[in-house]
């Protein structure tokens, strides 16, 4: 039953085409029939997003005083720690210090990993402090002890081309997404980079030009859709 609707579908829609084709050739002249037009089914699509982006390892810690020198001590995953090194900009912020305000540089790593003590949102983790002088900020206003989250700059700013990982795809082949080529859903396999939390980097598959439909397990190659108004 299904394959009989479908094929009755795609004849009427091949009329219509024919029709519309024929009219704009000067043999005819009439306009596709809405009934056909419903049976194509709307989709909606999307665009690359084109963002800058900076790579950051976040960590937490508290403020300490050293003589006349104020600090962050931050403790960092174990999984991070290999990308930090002395020097690195690190921008801070928390309860009592105002966003934006506070940055300082790495001065120093702990020799010494240890057991970060969990919490109830939380498993326990394996850190190892990293020690941030406060070059930028009213210091007058810290107090040690105060709590502080420090975001690690690790490299360089780059642009990245971007889609949300709803418009993505994945079979044995690679993954994939369908990109609407006039009105016809076309598959591009694509190679991606930098995951984030609702977005992955495409590095080669799509152009910022191309309109890729979202939810691609719904989609089936190579048939006719409507793009949603």
């Amino acid at each position: 039953m299904k394959t009989t609707k479908k094929r009755k579908n795609l004849s009427l829609l091949k009329i219509a085409i024919i029709a519309a084709l024929g009219g704009a050739a000067g043999y005819m002249a009439f306009a596709v029939p809405d009934a056909v037009q419903s049976m194509v089914p709307v989709v909606e699509t999307v665009s690359a997003e084109i963002c800058q982006y900076r790579p950051t390892v976040t960590a937490k810690g508290t403020i300490v005083k050293k003589e006349e020198q104020w600090f962050a001590v931050v403790a960092v995953n174990e999984a991070d720690i290999s990308l930090i090194e002395k020097g690195q900009t690190v921008q801070l912020s928390g309860a009592a210090l105002m966003e934006g305000e506070y940055s300082g540089r790495v001065t120093g790593m702990g020799e010494n990993a240890y057991t970060l003590t969990a919490n109830t949102a939380a498993l326990p983790e394996t850190v190892v402090d990293v020690t941030v002088a406060i070059e930028k900020g009213d210091t007058g206003m810290l107090r040690a002890g105060y709590s502080v989250t420090a975001q690690l700059i690790t490299g360089d700013e780059r642009t990245l081309t971007m889609l949300p990982y709803t418009a993505i795809a994945q079979d044995e082949i690679s993954e994939y997404v369908y990109v609407l080529e006039k009105g016809i859903s076309v598959r591009r396999n694509i190679e991606t980079g930098i995951e984030l939390s609702d977005k992955t980097e495409i590095l080669s598959g799509i152009t910022v030009e191309d309109r890729v439909l979202i939810y691609p397990e719904q989609v089936t190659e190579n048939n006719y859709y409507r793009h949603k108004s």
